[in-house]
């Protein structure tokens, strides 16, 4: 056992010590088939990879990877800016898939002079993007009709869920990730996208940031209708403690003020449709208490027996 960990490292040092000099191996897709060992380094992915039907193949993941609950057993890699190239390297991986802004890093590289293909998805800031990333990795993998057949299921979700909301008012919403400092959901994020979806409107979206921070002042001041906090969990017997001493905000005074679960809510992957009822249902609750709401996107299926 220490031989063979010794010899992973001495690989691995040398592959750093020529990656300035060599150009990455053009590999081609694999196709249906194929035998794969897949090292995943964003959540999203692996989520994306167990949907589409290549969870078995998947041979580890990164710290941050917790669904479906089979891989919290995997072996963890590190992250997608610090992955652990002796770790990934001793799994004898045949393909590493990271997010956009890992390619570039000295391990990727690293893995790529090793004969490894690394695989860099295009990003998860959109639902268009979202959908871009499954059909990708369903092309890399060999799973393209499996992918193509999941961002079917979503848009049909997503559509039913539209339905459902025609005629409904936009409230302003406050979308809340953390308190101190307060934490927002804001402009170029798919949670906002989904906000918009689930007919709404953001207060938030006065900043040009993804997550502004937000003052207590200008909360007031705005005077948000519903307002969803993570931070209060999904019990909905929870003292509402911290927003209870501003009355005078009307999701407050009317009761509105709900928590949500940060799984699958704060994931963006193909669950995206289960975020965007989940959203849907706290903003209007009207429109899913008749007969012939859309079917709970919970039908969606991610593998997680696989």
């Amino acid at each position: 056992m220490k031989l063979e960990r010794a010899r992973v490292a001495a690989i691995c040092y040398a592959a750093l010590l020529i990656i300035s000099g060599c150009r990455a191996t053009v590999v081609s897709p694999i196709h249906d088939g194929d035998s794969q060992r897949i090292v995943s380094l964003a959540p999203s992915v692996t989520e994306i990879l167990f949907a589409i039907g290549v969870g078995p193949e998947v041979v580890g993941v990164s710290e941050y990877c917790d669904y479906p609950p089979v891989v919290r057993k995997l072996p963890k890699v590190g992250t997608f800016l610090t992955p652990n190239i002796e770790a990934i390297a001793a799994l004898r991986p045949t393909m590493v898939i990271g997010p956009a802004s890992s390619s570039d890093l000295r391990e990727m590289k690293a893995l790529r002079v090793m004969g490894i293909r690394v695989i860099a998805v295009v990003g998860d800031d959109s639902i268009e993007q979202i959908e871009s990333s499954i059909g990708q990795l369903g092309k890399q993998v060999g799973r393209a009709a499996a992918a193509q057949n999941l961002i079917d299921q979503i848009n049909s979700q997503i559509h039913a869920i539209g339905e459902r909301l025609k005629g409904s008012n936009s409230p302003n919403v406050l979308m809340v990730v953390g308190h101190q400092p307060m934490v927002a959901v804001g402009r170029g994020t798919f949670l906002d996208e989904l906000l918009v979806l689930a007919h709404s409107d953001n207060i938030a979206d006065v900043s040009s940031q993804p997550w502004p921070r937000l003052s207590l002042e200008y909360i007031i001041a705005t005077r948000p209708d519903v307002i969803l906090d993570g931070r209060m969990g999904t019990d909905p017997e929870t003292p509402d403690s911290f927003w209870g001493k501003y009355q005078s905000i009307p999701a407050v005074r009317d009761h509105r003020v709900y928590g949500y679960p940060e799984d699958p809510t704060l994931h963006p992957g193909p669950r995206i449709a289960n975020t965007l009822e989940l959203l849907a249902r706290l903003i209007h609750p009207g429109a899913f208490t008749s007969e012939g709401a859309p079917p709970s996107s919970a039908s969606i299926r991610h593998g997680e027996t696989q």
